[in-house]
């Protein structure tokens, strides 16, 4: 009858445990690892890792921040879990999440023993679920959504550097005739063609974005008041081209609201701005 001694409980623990697990001295230096960790790395036996550190191994392309880390786990002996990070495994950029803890011996810190988790799929999902959020489903292009966070970015980068930005509103005039008259999937080509067309124009500098219903917005960061004028013409050129969809011709005019940012330094008060000259442009049409 075979005793359960230490030994033998740990290493089933070290194998049962879902994560690579390693243990390093106090110079940072592997003294072992579990068989989850080396089967990760493709490592045959522990001993290609036993006295050296992760510089040796060359797993990470910056390895400084791993370093900061474990010298802070073993001069302070505290703890540090999950922290996000990269490496290198077989020749692909893996994304992991470590933790770290001082091993004690006597009340002195004498090294840490770690483990980490392959994040990289969860990530990836996380990815792909928040840039399709972010996605308008009709048009392709940016949503509200995408637009509330874009557009703190730009104030942010005006309140660093001074860098001032332009928001133009672009309504589509009529655009309910055309729905009643052709119908509403007519009426869902109309805006994706019109979608397309400020994309091309937004493309080099700007970001384009479905701000409601058939309303687009477009944010410009701009280098001279006629810089503003001529991406307004470009705009406009760009919504009022004729259109030939499906078999039908078709020409819609469009108001467009613009608000420079320095005239108001917030964002709420800019959009309302920008709304109120797109509507005064639009009355007096009609």
């Amino acid at each position: 009858m075979h005793d359960i001694n230490d030994s033998v409980l740990l290493e089933n623990i070290l194998d049962l445990f879902p994560a690579g697990i390693f243990w390093k001295d106090k110079e940072r230096r592997f003294m072992g690892a579990n068989q989850m960790f080396l089967d990760y790395y493709g490592l045959d036996s522990v001993d290609q890792i036993i006295g050296k550190n992760d510089e040796d191994m060359g797993w990470h392309i910056d390895p400084e921040p791993y370093r900061r880390v474990e010298l802070q786990v073993i001069n302070s002996g505290e703890s540090i879990r999950d922290v996000p990070g990269e490496c290198i495994v077989k020749g692909k950029l893996r994304k992991i999440s470590a933790s770290k803890c001082p091993i004690y011996s006597e009340g002195e810190v004498v090294g840490l023993i770690g483990y980490f988790m392959d994040v990289t799929d969860e990530m990836e999902e996380l990815d792909r679920l928040s840039f399709l959020s972010q996605i308008d489903d009709l048009t392709g292009v940016l949503n509200r959504r995408a637009y509330n966070d874009i557009v703190l970015e730009y104030e942010e980068q005006y309140r660093q550097n001074k860098t001032d930005f332009v928001l133009y509103l672009v309504d589509m005039d009529q655009y309910k005739t055309v729905n009643d008259r052709y119908g509403h999937e007519y009426g869902d080509l109309f805006l994706t063609s019109v979608a397309q067309s400020l994309s091309a124009v937004a493309a080099e500098n700007s970001v384009l974005c479905r701000y409601d219903g058939d309303e687009f917005a477009i944010i410009h960061q701009f280098t001279s008041e006629s810089d503003i004028a001529i991406m307004k013409r470009r705009i406009m050129r760009a919504v009022e081209g004729p259109r030939n969809l499906d078999g039908v011709k078709l020409s819609v005019k469009a108001s467009i609201g613009q608000a420079i940012y320095s005239e108001t330094e917030s964002v709420l008060t800019m959009e309302e701005l920008a709304d109120k000259r797109l509507y005064e442009m639009k009355k007096n049409k009609y």
